[in-house]
């Protein structure tokens, strides 16, 4: 009984430092070797909703355990624009979404109305790495007109049609690059990943758990 109460004590001490853990930004040589795999199998996705032109040298990831996230901009995107932004994106308003760049995601999904996307909605790929084969969801971003002067972010996923738009407030980040990306927990099985877009604007992305 002693020998079972201290393995109980031992698993739930094991769980609770795993719920307790706090998303770290990858090391140059984890994000070398992630967007390196996910270039790869860029090859494989087919058509994407958007046209992107990715810049994987500019690439930023976060993870928490085995959870993770990654973001690979699109290499048109320039904080240059920002003085012209509000043009820029009137540009595209009659056509499609001027592209942000891929997200990719591991036991992570975007959440709307506080329930994690189905994987139905998702485009879900599978990759391996050295000997363990990872399903990852993979989202193409882009920026759309939502009223005069309003923009959003919107996540498109399985089909031609955005899964979900998140709003575009503004925020100014003098000298910032052009995608800066920031997670942060908001509960055991839950998060934001926050996306500052041109210097200019952010956008806040729910996520919770992907289902299995």
């Amino acid at each position: 009984m002693k020998t079972r109460l201290l393995f109980l004590v031992a698993a739930f001490a094991c769980l609770s430092a795993l719920h307790a853990q706090e998303p770290t930004q990858l090391t140059p040589e984890e994000l070398s070797k992630a967007t390196a795999l996910l270039m790869d199998a860029n090859t494989r996705l087919g058509d994407l909703p958007l046209k992107l032109e990715l810049a994987p040298d500019q690439a930023v990831g976060f993870k928490a355990g085995d959870v993770g996230a990654l973001l690979i901009p699109d290499k048109r995107l320039k904080v240059e624009k920002a003085a012209k932004g509000d043009k820029a994106a009137r540009k595209k308003s009659k056509g499609e979404a001027m592209p942000v760049g891929q997200l990719w995601t591991r036991q992570l999904a975007p959440k709307d109305k506080d329930a994690a996307l189905s994987n139905d909605k998702l485009r879900l790929v599978k990759v391996t790495t050295k000997d363990k084969e990872l399903e990852l969801a993979v989202f193409t971003l882009g920026i759309e007109k939502a009223g005069k002067k309003e923009f959003q972010l919107a996540l498109y996923g399985k089909s031609s049609s955005p899964v979900l738009r998140v709003p575009l407030t503004a925020e100014k980040s003098k000298g910032a690059a052009p995608v800066v990306m920031a997670v942060r927990k908001t509960g055991e099985e839950a998060g934001v990943i926050e996306l500052k877009l041109l210097g200019r604007y952010k956008a806040e992305i729910p996520v919770g758990k992907l289902a299995e």
